[in-house]
């Protein structure tokens, strides 16, 4: 059980934290509006097409590789350093389309970029755990998904933007990393200090519980499922849209924009959700909610059908990812969060980077369509499994009363 809540941190703390977990969206998105300027600079470069494509996924391989490294990092040496370093690969692999003059060096940015993701990624989702407890995490991790969302829509816009005046704008916004940086540095350093002093507790009390492997199959297999799955909406939906006549580069980027736009104000009502309903209820609840998305794109006959869908699907999505961390992270000894928090983020961009290895058979046997309808259709049959579960393992609702945290 989690010990008595502590007074959350104030508002700076919340701020960095927050802003290490908004860099994150950034990682692929962000400069898909710089790839057709890329690739007319570097026609002449053997591959351009597939080397382009690189460009937006080679940044989740390098998360994959490197983010269980991360939290292992994260539970044994100074995070103020930790965090100096990752930032400085975030920031200098992110910028690295403003200066690099062949695309291999731009290439390998965008792996030094990852690896920058990785770690803040690991470290916001720590101090989130650390820093907030029981109810008040909930809030957090809520308000934690609503700034992702927003920050991708920003981000995403101001990306495309700078890509309108050049090519190379887009990765200019990667340099934000700097003063998000400076300001956890500068707000997380007590905490820091604090955490090496009750390390050697920690520990201890880390070895007698052990690391939470079972919880972690669980909830690493739901995130991987789910990564796999919605990551069919940025690969596939634009192309459905354009079965359907839509193919105006701006009403595709809307229609898939309001599926983001929904889940902030869900995931900002995350906490008070889960006051009424348990974790593995939402879990249930989010699945069938993006399953019933993609089946409605599965059936649209224009753009209001698949409008429709991702407004459903936005609902599952602002529901489920501050669960995710929420249920996991209090099963996780202090001191082995970082690890826990490494080993998550893992399964999160593994399902990213499989989602187009996934879809692409059931594309080429079903169709769009047929594929969004079988992969909603699994989404929905997974939610019924998990209510059933929930019927089979009660779990109490309110967040605090979750097992196994030691704080």
């Amino acid at each position: 059980m989690e010990q008595t809540e502590t007074p959350p941190p104030g508002r700076r703390v919340a701020l960095a934290v927050l802003g290490l977990s908004a860099m994150t969206i950034m990682a692929n998105a962000t400069v898909a509006s710089s790839l057709p300027g890329l690739k007319r600079h570097f026609a002449d470069v053997a591959g351009i097409d597939t080397l382009a494509g690189l460009i937006v996924t080679l940044p989740s391989l390098a998360v994959v590789i490197t983010a269980g490294l991360m939290g292992w990092l994260a539970d044994r040496m100074d995070r103020q350093k930790l965090l100096a370093f990752v930032a400085l690969c975030y920031g200098l692999g992110g910028t690295s389309g403003l200066w690099a003059e062949s695309l291999n060096a731009i290439l390998a940015g965008r792996l030094l970029l990852g690896v920058g993701v990785a770690g803040t990624m690991t470290l916001g989702m720590t101090w989130s755990a650390d820093l907030w407890q029981g109810a008040a995490r909930a809030r957090f991790l809520g308000l934690q998904g609503a700034a992702i969302s927003v920050a991708g829509i920003v981000f995403m816009l101001t990306g495309g933007a700078l890509a309108g005046l050049h090519w190379r704008g887009a990765f200019a916004v990667y340099a934000l990393i700097l003063p998000v940086a400076v300001l956890a540095l500068l707000a997380l350093a007590p905490y820091s200090r604090e955490r090496r002093r009750a390390a050697p507790v920690a520990k201890g009390m880390a070895r007698q519980a052990g690391f939470p492997w079972a919880a972690f199959a669980f909830v690493g297999s739901l995130g991987f499922v789910f990564q796999a799955a919605f990551y069919i909406t940025p690969t596939r939906l634009p192309f459905r849209l354009e079965e359907l006549g839509v193919a105006n580069p701006l009403a595709v980027g809307a229609l898939m924009a309001a599926l983001v736009a929904v889940s902030a104000p869900v995931s900002l009502a995350y906490g008070r959700i889960r006051r009424h309903v348990s974790a593995m209820s939402v879990f249930g609840l989010s699945f069938a909610l993006i399953g019933a998305g993609f089946v409605a794109h599965a059936l649209a006959q224009d753009w209001h059908g698949v409008l429709a869908g991702s407004v459903i699907a936005g609902l599952g999505m602002g529901l489920s990812m501050p669960n995710y961390t929420t249920w996991f992270l209090a099963r996780v000894p202090m001191a082995m969060r970082g690890r826990a928090s490494g080993l998550l983020t893992t399964a999160f961009f593994l399902g990213q980077f499989a989602s187009p290895l996934v879809s692409a058979p059931l594309v080429a046997h079903l169709g769009l369509a047929g594929a969004f309808g079988a992969v909603g259709g699994t989404l929905i049959g997974l939610g019924l499994l998990l209510a059933v579960a929930q019927i089979w393992w009660p779990e109490q609702a309110r967040p605090e009363t979750a097992p196994a945290a030691v704080s």
